[in-house]
């Protein structure tokens, strides 16, 4: 089996597999600013990648749930490898590069969907399960039911051939195991957002809190795919599945080997506030796959709006995971001056605005944690998850602020005892996979 590599409307490689390996030949003339990776610039000479398929191209493939739907919709196109699956889906994807089978044009026509509608919809499991069959032919990564959807009212905006049709949104739904995920991701991503101090992905949550509408950020005012991503983990060389398998330390020095010299303070910051957040909001799951670079060209790197951030505190399943990826050596969540030495040393983030970046960080918890009770009083079925949410940010917060912090700035104690919140539940034993549920495919085996 033969894919074409295109970059934009561009045929730019080839890719197949010879023998135990697989191979990446450009094509030709191909411009040097036609790259397909960061990693794998331009050259005469074929890039190799032994046994398995390089892991640029497999950031994109499907985990969890919509593998297991992609499977059972095009088994028959499947061979058990990723090639045949990178063949079913990559015409149409997050970022510039798209794969097709060899002499196919890139893109997918995807059926518009009423975003509107969607958002003041019953979005049940079985709801959405339909959904994601229905644009299962879209390449996006992640465990947690989603799938990428063009809005109805943008149509109009695509017009004539040869347009590359894609989608404006990522679509991420709830399951049984992490109810009501839009909710608490909403809410959870507006304690960084509301700073306004690194960019973070605009979304949207649905009427009943389950589902998120997330805009894309590698998309042109068109939708047509303008930039570059890259996650640390393709950038480390490792597979998907490897993802928490690193290091907070490593993943810097992967990404920051492409940032230019004018951006990098910018990017360094950027960087602190997406790992501080963790932190404060006790999100397990930022792991190598959830840290990305995007660009139009290779002097304009620079790391994506932070996405996926998720309180998965809040879920008794996940509640005693730690932290996705460790720092100096720890992965807890009462790092003590681990932190800190973190971002002096490494990010050249002194400690008195290490200190500032955590007070905000807190204030803000304890701003949207009201908006979050609020919220929850209107809709009796959030009550559950917004609990644990402040539950877990006040432990965030007390685990990462000093002692001598002013004692208005102490948390979400008060807002909590109004609400009528009992404690928290007690936690399932064992780390478990962030998605992991029953509407989830089972992990392949290598």
């Amino acid at each position: 089996m033969i894919l074409d590599v295109h970059v934009g409307d561009r045929h730019v490689a080839k890719l197949y597999r010879e023998w135990d390996e697989y191979v990446l030949r450009y094509l030709p003339e191909t411009d040097v600013a036609d790259f397909v990776s960061l990693a794998l610039p331009v050259r005469e000479e074929p890039w190799r990648w032994p046994r398995d398929l390089f892991p640029f191209f497999r950031q994109n493939l499907p985990e969890g749930y919509l593998l297991g739907v992609i499977r059972e919709e095009f088994g028959a196109l499947l061979d058990g490898t990723d090639l045949s699956l990178l063949a079913v889906i990559g015409g149409s994807g997050i970022g510039r590069v798209s794969v097709t089978p060899e002499g196919t044009l890139p893109g997918i026509e995807l059926a518009p969907l009423e975003i509107e509608q969607l958002l003041k919809s019953d979005n049940t499991t079985e709801h959405f399960e339909t959904l994601v069959r229905r644009y299962a032919r879209a390449a996006v990564s992640g465990v947690v039911p989603k799938f990428i959807a063009q809005d109805v009212a943008e149509m109009d905006l695509h017009i004539g051939k040869p347009t590359i049709r894609t989608g404006f949104h990522i679509i991420k739904g709830s399951d049984d195991t992490t109810p009501y995920l839009g909710f608490n991701e909403f809410y959870t991503m507006r304690v960084l957002e509301r700073l306004k101090v690194a960019p973070v992905a605009t979304c949207r949550m649905s009427e009943d809190g389950r589902v998120l509408v997330v805009d894309r950020f590698d998309v042109d005012e068109n939708g047509r795919p303008r930039y570059g991503v890259e996650d640390a983990c393709g950038l480390l060389g490792l597979p998907p599945h490897e993802k928490y398998a690193t290091t907070t330390e490593r993943v810097w020095k992967a990404t920051r080997a492409y940032i230019q010299p004018d951006r990098l303070r910018e990017q360094r910051e950027h960087f602190g506030w997406q790992i501080l957040t963790n932190y404060v909001v006790r999100n397990a799951d930022c792991h190598a796959k959830n840290i990305a670079l995007f660009y139009t060209s290779r002097t304009d790197v620079e790391f994506t709006p932070i996405y996926d951030l998720v309180t998965t505190q809040a879920y008794p399943r996940f509640a005693t995971n730690p932290p996705g990826l460790s720092i100096g050596g720890r992965q807890t969540w009462t790092p003590g001056r681990t932190l800190e030495i973190f971002f002096n040393g490494v990010l050249g983030i002194p400690p008195r605005q290490y200190a500032a970046m955590v007070e905000q960080l807190c204030e803000s918890a304890v701003e949207v944690g009201k908006e979050l009770i609020e919220a929850a009083k209107n809709e009796p079925a959030w009550r559950d998850v917004a609990k644990h949410m402040v539950h877990a940010w006040n432990q965030g917060m007390e685990t990462l602020r000093s002692t001598k912090a002013a004692p208005h700035l102490r948390g979400l104690e008060a807002a909590i005892t109004e609400a009528g919140f009992s404690g928290p539940r007690a936690a399932q034993s064992g780390r478990v996979q962030i998605g992991r549920s029953e509407l989830l495919a089972p992990r392949k085996s290598r």
